[in-house]
């Protein structure tokens, strides 16, 4: 020991919190963008009560929009906090996966606008949910690299806690996969609509996290 470990090691959690904190930055950033895409009604000329709430009345399926767009980067903000808790050191491959992940949440923002301006037409659905299933994508590839132990980034005895589960985000994105297929043989809104499965689908995958949670805390000792 030279005396320079604690020193290295304070720098190591320093750069780690950097990353966290830059993370943290970028989803505050795209989730507030989400609201500004949405313009308060101008009227010049004969402004009535009747006339704001029919303005208001048109601009609903950008506030659905809104909604949607708002829960999934929220959710996605909780599943990159849950992960990274088991974090202890970085390196590259760590830093651009996880540049690559905030890549697909700044893109939320323009395509969930683009689908709440034209909530009837096929193609903006389609694009907002392939950016949602590329930043599943992403997520799946920083769980499963960050739970691998050859990558020296989480301690191996998370490897097999549950929230580190590569099928957690499969769920979300087979739910999008369908709706995209929906898109080709029934309306948009049925296409939005079908996402309220995603709900009890999690609640089923909780019985999953349950067993793997308990097998986790109650391993199996074989003699």
């Amino acid at each position: 020991m030279d005396g320079n470990e604690a020193p290295l090691h304070n720098r190591d959690e320093f750069q780690l919190e950097r990353l966290i904190l830059f993370t943290d930055a970028v989803f505050a950033i795209a989730i507030t963008l989400l609201i500004i895409e949405i313009k308060v009604p101008e009227l010049h000329h004969g402004a009535s009560e009747s006339a704001i709430l029919a303005h208001l009345a048109a601009l609903t399926p950008k506030f659905i929009g809104f909604f949607v767009a708002f829960f999934i980067i929220a959710i996605y903000w909780l599943a990159h906090h849950r992960v990274f808790r088991f974090v202890t050191r970085y390196n590259n491959r760590l830093i651009w996966l996880n540049i690559l992940f905030l890549l697909s949440i700044v893109l939320m923002p323009f395509t969930a606008a683009f689908q709440g301006e034209y909530p009837l037409l096929r193609t903006p659905w389609v694009l907002y949910s392939l950016s949602v299933l590329f930043t599943g994508f992403m997520q799946l590839c920083l769980q499963a690299y960050i739970r691998n132990p050859a990558n020296g980034v989480a301690p191996a005895i998370f490897a097999t806690h549950p929230d580190l589960d590569l099928v957690r985000p499969l769920v979300p994105m087979s739910l999008f996969v369908v709706s995209i297929l929906l898109c080709f043989i029934s309306s948009p809104w049925v296409c939005k609509l079908f996402l309220i499965v995603m709900a009890p689908a999690m609640m089923l995958y909780g019985r999953r996290y349950r067993r793997l949670l308990h097998e986790y805390e109650h391993p199996v000792v074989v003699v």
